[in-house]
């Protein structure tokens, strides 16, 4: 009996052996898409702004939403935020039915420090939209979360693609879904 205990432990070694060996590799694999995933232009920097001439940390991206399609430019967004005032303006183009359009949303600034930078836009019915710069991964993010609203007709047919993540990107290679 002994011999069988003792080759179960050397099973056991081996395995939490391998497992330690083939962990970072898989989170290393898991975080291959978001690393890609930049944008055309990130510059974080001190503007002045107004007819005050006031100063401000000022966050400017742009590029192309992870989930735009193909028929958009790889320039199609332009965010600029300003700290000292609170806000985000994002403009983003799009092509539907061979007709170009423009969006402007504003976003308010919840939090800035150096790391990153959150911003909310809760004005939509069915959702809370969240920007989301990380200074440190130079990566520029927005998802949209259900506001669990049930009584408006609209909000009843919110499918779980219009409530993902979608990263400003910068490349060609780097489009694609929205990840979950």
């Amino acid at each position: 009996m002994p011999v069988v205990a003792n080759t179960a432990a050397q099973r056991f070694l081996t395995m939490k052996r391998t497992i330690v060996r083939l962990l970072p590799m898989i989170v290393l694999v898991g975080a291959l898409p978001c690393m890609a995933q930049h944008p055309l232009i990130l510059d974080v920097s001190t503007a002045v702004a107004g007819s005050e001439r006031l100063e401000t940390q000022y966050a400017v991206a742009m590029g192309k939403w992870s989930d735009a399609g193909d028929n958009v430019g790889l320039n199609s967004t332009e965010i600029h935020c300003y700290k000292r005032f609170g806000f985000c303006e994002v403009a983003t183009a799009s092509a539907s039915f061979g007709l170009a359009s423009v969006s402007l949303t504003s976003f308010d600034i919840l939090r800035w420090d150096t790391g990153e930078m959150i911003a909310v836009d809760s004005s939509p019915t069915c959702v809370v939209n969240t920007l989301r710069f990380d200074f440190a991964a130079k990566n520029v993010s927005i998802s949209s979360t259900s506001k669990g609203e049930t009584r408006d007709e609209f909000c009843k047919d919110l499918t779980p693609s219009m409530t993902a993540t979608a990263f400003l990107t910068g490349a060609k290679g780097e489009t694609g879904q929205k990840k979950k």
